[in-house]
């Protein structure tokens, strides 16, 4: 009940963070996609449930608050998450950087291709911008890959997890 609790609070937090503060740094910086990183790196390392939560919660509040430019952000998500799961789980491994970057992308260009059929954008507009995400989704992934180890003992700490999930 504490782990849920945690995640949940931690998760509105990382949430605020990316929708009112990084939204509004400028240029490209306003395009880092924090929930979806933080949620790639959680079912990688941490556990299936809580990133799976995560991301499915972040398209829940996307949609809910109207912050996206396509009306049903939680569809694309979920099909992110799926893509996710799948290949953390049997295809990329979350001991080496380029399995973990490996599914970062591979959910997110998904999460991009299930988007087209929502947007209203121009084409411009959405390729650069999703350009833009996915060059910062490859930065924040690169730094929580390279702080995996402390990032560990702190939820080992905080959540109670198994340091050896899927070892």
């Amino acid at each position: 009940m504490m782990r849920v609790v945690v995640s949940t609070i931690l998760f509105l937090i990382v949430f605020l963070i990316e929708t009112s503060f990084i939204s509004s740094l400028p240029s490209i910086f306003s395009t880092i996609p924090l929930v979806f990183a933080l949620s790639v790196y959680l079912i990688q390392h941490q556990g299936i449930s809580d990133g799976v939560a995560w991301m499915i919660g972040y398209g829940f509040l996307i949609d809910l608050m109207h912050l996206s430019d396509i009306s049903f952000s939680t569809i694309p998500i979920t099909v992110a998450v799926i893509v996710a799961v799948i290949t953390a789980k049997h295809l990329f491994s979350n001991r080496s950087f380029y399995g973990v970057l490996a599914c970062a992308i591979s959910s997110y260009v998904t999460f991009v291709l299930c988007e087209v059929f929502f947007t209203s954008n121009s084409w411009s507009v959405f390729i650069q911008t999703h350009i833009e995400r996915l060059g910062m989704l490859i930065i924040v992934v690169a730094i929580l890959f390279s702080l995996a180890p402390h990032i560990r003992k702190i939820v080992h700490v905080m959540f109670f997890a198994s340091r050896n999930r899927y070892y």
